[in-house]
């Protein structure tokens, strides 16, 4: 069919074969270079980021807890020292923020049960702060195991998808643990951090490329195997053959063919 320029509709389908061959070759020499030549260091930026959402989660633990008892040791204090010297200025302190201890219960300082009236104020942060670790263990702690169980374990399918949200992840668990932050009763300086946003493009093959070349001879030769196989029910399947015929031979046949009647006509005559 192609010596005798034969055309067909069918060729389109050799045209999807290559353009499905490319297809398939690009996406294959994507995730060679990720396997080879990003895993490295895709695993120490993940692992980073994860590492420091959890530390933040336990330095706001042992954060909570010291400022609690730091709270409770000031508060008993004031008390105890304005119980025995009925300073104003004391009074006025334990009435603000962060004490906020009911006037009425300072009005007669000599009947101020110290560990009672403290017993009442640092309870209610307590349980606060308990449900506020419950939470972040809850939230942070689970999002965590399972974040780093894709890096650890190299689940390819949800590896981009993990990878591009890693950013996300750090900053809305940095602001979830500075709401907390700001529910203590004395310390309430906020975690400062700004993730690198500087990601490996796992989404863009080009711009990876660029920084990681890839290796173009190990994909093309697996490739060309895949397709030759492919194509092998096609090279072996057997077809018909055409003779072409042209409208000189059909001309030379009429020729000999008239000349011969002619010569048998003649041959009658004589």
């Amino acid at each position: 069919m192609m010596k005798n320029n034969f055309l067909h509709g069918s060729i389109l389908f050799w045209v999807f074969f290559l353009l499905l061959g490319f297809v398939s070759f690009s996406l294959m020499s994507h995730s060679i270079n990720i396997e080879y030549n990003c895993k490295a260091q895709i695993k120490k930026e993940a692992t980073n980021k994860i590492k420091l959402v959890d530390s933040l989660a336990a330095e706001y633990k042992k954060r909570s807890k010291d400022d609690v008892l730091n709270f409770e040791a000031q508060l008993k204090t004031k008390l105890t020292s304005f119980k025995s010297t009925k300073n104003n200025s004391i009074k006025t302190e334990l009435t603000q923020d962060p004490y906020k201890v009911d006037a009425g219960i300072l009005i007669n300082p000599d009947f101020i049960n110290v560990d009672q009236v403290a017993s009442a104020k640092v309870t209610p942060y307590q349980l606060k702060i308990e449900k506020n670790n419950q939470n972040i263990e809850k939230t942070i702690g689970l999002n965590s195991k399972k974040y780093q169980s894709v890096f650890d374990n190299w689940k390819r399918l949800s590896l981009v998808a993990t990878y591009s949200k890693l950013n996300e992840y750090v900053v809305e668990n940095v602001a979830l643990i500075n709401t907390k932050i700001a529910e203590l009763p004395l310390d309430k300086t906020l975690f400062k951090v700004t993730p690198d946003t500087n990601q490996i493009p796992l989404n863009d093959p080009i711009k990876l490329n660029k920084l990681y070349p890839p290796q173009i001879a190990l994909p093309l030769i697996i490739i060309l195997i895949i397709h030759l196989f492919i194509l092998i029910p096609f090279l072996a399947h057997k077809v018909r053959g055409y003779k072409n015929s042209t409208p000189k031979n059909r001309t030379n046949t009429n020729s000999n063919k008239g000349a011969t009647d002619k010569k048998q006509k003649g041959t009658i005559e004589l």
